[in-house]
């Protein structure tokens, strides 16, 4: 793997691995996107699986995590501009023809889903979104249930704004899904308590994509689906995106 870096609009260095492919012609690329607090390296079987696909990986650190500078995270939504910068990073970097699947687990599906609603290039072409919420707010009740927790939402987002000029309301991944048009799909645990099923259902069925699908594993918490099911993952993975990325069979090893 080889350090990259950029720096984000607010002048924090923020650190990536770039994995190059087994193809030196592949014009494919996989951004893969952590959790909260979690680190690119944790994503390291994600990013071997895109390899043996065919894919140039390139894994990253969002602010405050792993390597990359910052002293608080905001579950996506300043994270989306630094995602934004890191497409505009590869496309400078690794070729303007890049055809991009960006891969997000938990915070990173949220932070994913909310870059497509910025004005993106159209070279991403597929989104596999691990575990994503619909609203942040929604997802802290889930986690814990003491009612008390409603009540502390108001001040939680004074101490928000004045210090970091954002609100716990802004951080609506299902309000960015309504208009996305790019493919995608969702890995969901029907066990998942923070994120429940029902929140990938909804997030499925707003969107206006023409391509879209949803795999449930069974028996499994939350963002555990690959974990759980790798074989299973890895196959919906294959199947949605053979065609929009021209995979080839050489490199499905133990894909199929």
């Amino acid at each position: 793997m080889e350090d990259v870096h950029i720096t984000s609009y607010d002048n924090l260095k923020l650190h990536g691995y770039y994995i190059p492919p087994f193809d030196k012609k592949s014009n494919n690329l996989a951004i893969v996107v952590h959790g909260y607090q979690s680190k690119a390296t944790d994503m390291i079987i994600i990013g071997q699986m895109y390899v043996k696909m065919g894919f140039q990986v390139l894994l990253i650190d969002l602010r405050s995590h792993g390597e990359s500078e910052g002293t608080f995270t905001t579950f996506g939504y300043y994270e989306k501009y630094d995602l934004k910068r890191w497409i505009n990073f590869a496309l400078r970097t690794y070729g303007a023809d890049l055809n991009i699947l960006i891969h997000g687990v938990s915070m990173g599906a949220a932070t994913a889903m909310m870059t497509v609603g910025l004005d993106i290039p159209k070279n991403v072409k597929f989104l596999l979104l691990d575990s994503g919420f619909t609203t942040v707010k929604k997802t802290f009740l889930n986690a814990n249930k003491t009612k008390m927790l409603r009540f502390f939402f108001l001040g939680i987002d004074i101490i928000l704004y004045s210090k970091h000029k954002f609100l716990l309301e802004q951080i609506r991944p299902l309000k960015y899904m309504r208009k996305n048009q790019i493919p995608f799909l969702i890995v969901q645990g029907d066990l998942d308590r923070a994120v429940p099923l029902d929140m990938a259902k909804k997030l499925y069925s707003v969107s206006i994509a023409n391509k879209k699908d949803i795999y449930i594993v069974r028996n499994s918490k939350h963002a555990l689906g690959f974990y759980d099911d790798f074989e299973g993952t890895k196959n919906a993975v294959y199947q949605n995106t053979k065609g929009i990325f021209n995979i080839k069979k050489t490199y499905t090893i133990n894909i199929e």
